[in-house]
């Protein structure tokens, strides 16, 4: 990544910045709506909002804590030290989690319309700010970094992936963490509006 860094020009470094915060920054505004929508979410942001709730502690020190665990899991696997670069975008998510819980608290899934509202405009931020993120040539995140751990011994990245996710679904469903048919419609609709979002933004900056 530095070697890239060093080559690029100051409108090229201004412009990766921007997209790598506007995907660590804003993506947990989405997060935050799913959450709050009621009808389930994520299953990896289930778990670590679940887990801050079941330990009385921010949601931040949630994902730290099951990034940092993640970020060894990779280092296993690999059997090699710990990349510890991925956990810097784990470290800003964690803080503006924080920031837009505080700030979103207010906004609740009452109704199951409502409810949807919130679900399909948190996808949307979501994904626009993954995009982002994904465009950027900062450093991918733990979980990211374990499926790709998890493809160089062999196994595809689907199958590594879709197991991560239903690894944390289950641990979610067990913990009593905002599982349901929301879970459903972000692992069905997420990827696809990530891609609308990543192929717009990359033709806006050619």
């Amino acid at each position: 990544m530095l070697n890239l860094w060093r080559k690029l020009n100051i409108q090229e470094k201004t412009t990766h910045l921007i997209l790598y915060f506007i995907g660590v920054g804003v993506m947990p505004a989405g997060v935050v709506l799913t959450i709050n929508a009621h009808l389930g979410a994520g299953g990896y942001d289930a778990l670590n909002f679940i887990l801050a709730d079941i330990l009385h502690i921010k949601t931040s020190y949630a994902i730290y804590g099951t990034a940092f665990f993640i970020l060894l899991m990779a280092a296993a696997i690999r059997k090699s030290y710990p990349r510890l670069e991925t956990f810097i975008s784990s470290f800003f998510m964690g803080l503006f989690t924080d920031l837009w819980k505080g700030l979103l608290g207010g906004i609740q899934g009452t109704t199951f319309t409502n409810s949807l509202v919130l679900m399909i405009i948190g996808i949307i931020i979501v994904a626009f700010a993954a995009a982002c993120y994904m465009i950027s040539i900062f450093p991918t995140n733990p979980s990211d970094d374990l499926i790709v751990a998890l493809n160089e011994r062999g196994c595809k990245i689907s199958i590594a992936k879709i197991s991560f996710d239903v690894i944390c679904v289950i641990l979610a469903f067990v913990l009593g963490g905002e599982i349901g048919i929301g879970t459903i419609i972000i692992t069905i609709f997420l990827g696809p509006v990530i891609d609308f979002f990543h192929g717009f933004i990359t033709k806006t900056l050619k």
